[in-house]
């Protein structure tokens, strides 16, 4: 069995441990203004774009240009065996669409899309980028959450966003199919479902001494409160019963797995403060 390899990653003084038997691993990050995405055993800044997205099992990613291109935003498929791309548009200046989250068989991505409000930028519905036809469809949400973000159900069928403190899923024509109250926001990088499509993770109500939940996707009942951990934040979920935090550690941050019962079974990166300052994030795939 190889033992696991320290990567330290380009523009940062993150070290990431890997094991190839991993079921996940860091396929792209972003520090500050700089992306890097993957490539072979290395990683290579992507100058031109503001985010990139790596779909599930490593095929094609998705990238969101740092400028308007004749007056609209726009993504670009990216094939990461023969590092084509293809430019799709998505909404009209002023409007933005970013954070964008694949749906788990990687044939589409959602994008959240907002607009200028003052100074602050609220959300007011979803991009839906098909793969496959290399199209984009823009859906306005009639009463969204000003802070909502837009994500893929576990079975791809639906999408989801906070609504008012609860969990609210959407069909892909913005229609509301389902609202679970009182659960807490949506969390968890990629993917804020379990594998098994079962439970749901949010940061808890804040009537809650605890800051990471568990629900039941079915019922909506709560599946679990996770007791003894405070993550700056949530990145997925590993398996049915770890997920992946980012929790302070003496002075600098780690990564970890967690257990449902708060305990770290495994560190899989450590960095600076002033990398966590530089608002940090590491995109984890599922191989």
């Amino acid at each position: 069995m190889a033992a696991p390899v320290d990567i330290v990653l380009p523009g940062t003084r993150v070290t990431v441990r890997e094991d190839s038997t991993d079921a996940l691993r860091v396929t792209s990050y972003s520090s500050g203004k700089m992306n890097y995405l993957r490539r072979g055993a290395g990683f290579t800044r992507q100058a031109a774009y503001q985010e990139i997205t790596v779909a599930p099992k490593g095929k094609q990613a998705l990238a969101v240009p740092t400028s308007y291109q004749s007056g609209y935003d726009s993504v670009v498929l990216l094939d990461l065996a023969t590092s084509k791309g293809t430019r799709i548009r998505t909404v009209k200046k002023p409007l933005v669409a970013h954070y964008a989250h694949w749906s788990r068989n990687g044939g589409k991505a959602v994008l959240t899309v907002e607009r200028k409000s003052g100074s602050a930028w609220v959300t007011s519905g979803f991009v839906v980028v098909d793969a496959v036809a290399k199209t984009a469809k823009t859906v306005t949400v009639a009463n969204v959450d000003k802070a909502a973000r837009f994500r893929w159900s576990s079975d791809g069928a639906d999408i989801v966003a906070e609504h008012s403190g609860g969990t609210r899923f959407y069909g892909q024509d913005g229609a509301i199919r389902r609202t679970l109250v009182k659960t807490g926001r949506p969390a968890g990088g990629e993917d804020a479902f379990t594998p098994s499509g079962r439970g749901l993770m949010t940061w808890c109500p804040s009537s809650y001494t605890e800051h990471v939940c568990v629900w039941d996707r079915t019922s909506g009942k709560l599946a679990a409160k996770v007791p003894g951990i405070k993550p700056k934040a949530l990145w997925g979920w590993w398996d049915e019963k770890h997920f992946i935090a980012v929790i302070p550690a003496s002075g600098h941050y780690q990564v970890v797995l967690s257990t449902l019962k708060g305990k770290t079974t495994r560190v899989l990166a450590a960095f600076s403060a002033d990398d966590w300052s530089n608002k940090l994030y590491l995109g984890y795939t599922r191989k």
